[in-house]
């Protein structure tokens, strides 16, 4: 290969973060430019953010890795590994929550798809995604001797973009980390108005801004959406406003929120227990499913869901969506009633009362006039057949693909 010819290096970084602060994001855009500056053949391809298993114990906040694809020379190869260990941040040893283990995973040409797959969808040992690296064209590069950022960097490489939305990240002026973020709720409501190729901006149910964090991050917001150009016009047109904080830069990166992906199927099952509920209005199912008896939680926060699951009846058969916990249990992101069991309300009427029965399989008769008629029964109206109930917007994960709420129509025929 000739150094004319061009080849399409993946870095993938996690773990430069911590619940108390710091971003990916903005650690692999001031990563993206030294490079850039760095390596004259260098030429920024796409970012990719990759949300991971929601139950992983090491998460922050939406649990992400990033993905930086770069075209270079292949004689700046050398040169780029270099400039990669020389920025690679030393680990946190503070003590404070999870602390952070930045690790870069980088290679030339596809990594195995089963990095990404794996790591979306349970837990995945350090150990083992470390033998699998070693074993691939992809190597490590950390200052940890736990390097627990590899197993989100291997996956961000490896995700095979099959199904995908955008985000644009606007980040702060880092003097105003740690202090409240100036972002107008009223005019973000109106983001999605103005602008059908974008989503998830605000809840309508509660009116809460969803684009900003809560934390002291240097994120100022993240405008999801179904193209580059939508979410660019968005951020544009909020940057207008006197309303909203001047951000210092952005990136668009392509990401795997939306798409399911941490789901293994749809499920149906037939509810053999009353629905229960515990403590703070949590609501559980038991089901039996392909011979399995399961257990379904709906949290008070996942409104609709939790509603519906407690309406269930012993015999009515439900399709769900939801996350298999690590105690086993299913946390529901969806219910769908397929097959619902009659209620009895009572037995029809004669002469003023209800018919009485003569025994099972028999006829039923009015004790007054004698008028014998075939058992039927009268039962209570039926409940909603065949349509899905999923949480409010504020309260689903990034990476679950929701029904229609918020979203533009082509999305919602592709999300059903």
């Amino acid at each position: 290969m000739s150094d004319s010819e061009r080849v399409i290096v993946r870095i993938g970084l996690d773990d430069t973060d911590h619940p108390e602060g710091g971003c990916t994001t903005y650690d692999l855009n001031e990563l993206s430019r030294l490079l850039i500056q760095n390596i004259d053949s260098a030429e920024e391809v796409e970012r990719r953010l990759v949300r991971l298993w929601p139950f992983a114990e090491r998460r922050t906040r939406g649990n992400a890795a990033l993905c930086l694809i770069l075209s270079i020379a292949p004689r700046d190869v050398g040169i780029l590994h270099e400039t990669l260990e020389d920025w690679i941040p030393e680990p946190d040893d503070s003590g404070i929550g999870n602390a952070s283990r930045p690790s870069i995973v980088v290679g030339l040409g596809s990594a195995p798809e089963s990095w990404y797959w794996d790591t979306v969808r349970g837990y995945v040992p350090l150990i083992e995604r470390l033998s699998s690296i070693e074993a691939s064209d992809y190597r490590v590069i950390t200052r940890s001797d736990s390097p627990y950022g590899a197993i989100g960097a291997s996956a961000a490489v490896a995700w095979p973009a099959s199904e995908f939305t955008w985000e644009l990240v606007a980040w702060r002026d880092p003097g105003r980390i740690g202090t409240p973020r100036t972002v107008d709720s009223e005019l973000i409501g109106s983001i999605s108005a103005k602008h059908p190729g974008t989503f998830a901006n605000r809840d309508p149910t509660t009116g809460r801004c969803l684009i900003a964090p809560r934390t002291p991050c240097p994120v100022l917001y993240g405008i999801r959406g179904l193209s580059t150009s939508s979410v660019i016009d968005a951020h544009n047109d909020l940057q207008d406003s006197d309303l909203i904080e001047e951000s210092i830069g952005y990136g668009i990166h392509r990401t795997n929120q939306c798409s399911d992906d941490h789901l293994d199927d749809i499920f149906v099952g037939t509810v053999t227990r009353e629905p229960a509920v515990g403590p703070g209005g949590h609501a559980s199912l038991t089901v039996m499913s392909h011979g399995k008896t399961e257990t379904l939680l709906a949290f008070k926060e996942g409104g609709p869901v939790n509603a519906e699951v407690r309406s269930m009846q012993v015999g009515d058969v439900i399709r769900w969506a939801g996350l298999r916990s690590p105690d086993d249990s299913i946390h529901l992101e969806r219910v769908c009633l397929i097959d619902p069991v009659p209620i009895i309300q009572n037995r029809p009427k004669c002469c003023g009362s209800a018919m009485k029965s003569e025994g099972r399989r028999s006829m039923l008769r009015c004790s007054k006039c004698e008028r014998k008629r075939k058992r039927t029964w009268v039962s209570r109206p039926l409940r909603k057949i065949g349509v899905w109930t999923e949480p409010p917007p504020s309260h689903r994960r990034h990476i679950a693909k929701p029904l229609s709420e918020g979203l533009p129509d082509a999305a919602v025929q592709n999300a059903l």
